[in-house]
């Protein structure tokens, strides 16, 4: 299983990821949050801010990314997407 070791760039809905085997990978995130924003109290359509989107942060424990609104993202399936 993949881990993220750091953000390395934040670009609209995309982030630039280093992951525990040394790669660097852009993940594009609109796609997904507009499939899953579907409903007005989706916490993904709170990341379709950009602003708010932006505010990602690494979790030390996790090694992955979350938002304070409680999403976060499976590492191995961001590496595997990316």
């Amino acid at each position: 299983m993949r881990t993220i070791k750091k953000i390395l760039e934040i670009s609209d809905f995309k982030l630039n990821i280093l992951f525990d085997n040394n790669e660097i990978k852009w993940i594009d995130f609109e796609q997904k949050l507009k499939s899953k924003a579907t409903t007005p109290d989706s916490k993904y359509l709170k990341l379709l801010n950009k602003e708010y989107f932006k505010t990602v942060l690494l979790h030390p424990e996790w090694e992955t990314i979350y938002w304070d609104n409680g999403l976060d993202f499976c590492p191995d399936s961001l590496y595997k997407n990316a």
